[in-house]
């Protein structure tokens, strides 16, 4: 599992997400592997889940989920 502080942008996103605005997973799960790919790491089929601090911040979790790889 990997696991960080959410950047301020990725923060403001998911913010917004559970205040309730529709139509931002996407733009929360592409934050996300832009994130890991900064990191090093192979965007692949993850779990994704967030977890809010008590100064409001967001720590970011990530785990592999092989069982939902597509196929080529």
């Amino acid at each position: 599992m990997l696991s960080w502080i959410a950047d301020q942008e990725l923060s403001e996103l998911l913010q917004r997400y559970y205040r309730g605005e529709a139509g931002l997973w996407e733009a929360i799960r592409e934050r996300v592997d832009h994130n890991l790919r900064e990191r090093g790491a192979t965007v692949v089929a993850r779990h994704l889940r967030f977890r809010k601090k008590a100064d409001g911040s967001y720590e970011v979790l990530v785990e592999d989920a092989p069982a939902y790889a597509v196929d080529p």
